[in-house]
């Protein structure tokens, strides 16, 4: 079993995070409401902001497999007492190794510091992957709508 480490990503971080969440457009476009090459002519990434500025209006956390960045899991507030998981991501050859659910546990742990009860997302119904991490990570559906599917943690 490979040693991975998560943790909350900073400023010295932010070059990998842009590499990484490129990555995961291009390679999964299919499960992002964003695309590779609108967000590659952008000088800055929303995240890469956040991470640079340290800024209160979210976290990106990172799994590191040693000193490589191989995940990504972003917090945002969306309402009084819930954040919103954006941007999950963790590259193709370290799925089916429990990295998704060591970063959803990690956001878990932030939520106290967010001042947050619950962990919001939404997830394609057809990314069975990713449901399968969340359902076992806690989360139950809370709305359907389309192919789109909403999810709820809460402590």
């Amino acid at each position: 079993m490979m040693a991975i480490s998560c943790r909350v990503l900073t400023a010295k971080d932010s070059l990998d995070y842009r590499r990484v969440r490129l990555e995961s457009l291009k390679l999964h476009p299919e499960c992002f409401g964003s695309n590779y090459e609108r967000e590659l002519k952008m000088p800055k990434l929303y995240f890469e902001q956040v991470i640079e500025n340290a800024s209160p209006k979210g976290l990106m956390l990172g799994a590191f497999h040693e000193s490589e960045l191989v995940g990504l899991c972003g917090l945002i507030a969306s309402s009084p007492g819930a954040v919103e998981i954006i941007q999950m991501y963790v590259a193709t050859e370290h799925r089916r190794t429990g990295v998704g659910l060591k970063l959803l546990s990690l956001a878990k742990q932030c939520l106290n510091g967010l001042n947050a009860r619950s962990l919001v997302l939404s997830v394609f119904e057809d990314n069975t992957n990713a449901l399968k991490t969340y359902e076992k990570a806690g989360f139950s559906i809370s709305q359907r709508e389309n192919a789109q599917l909403y999810m709820t943690f809460n402590l």
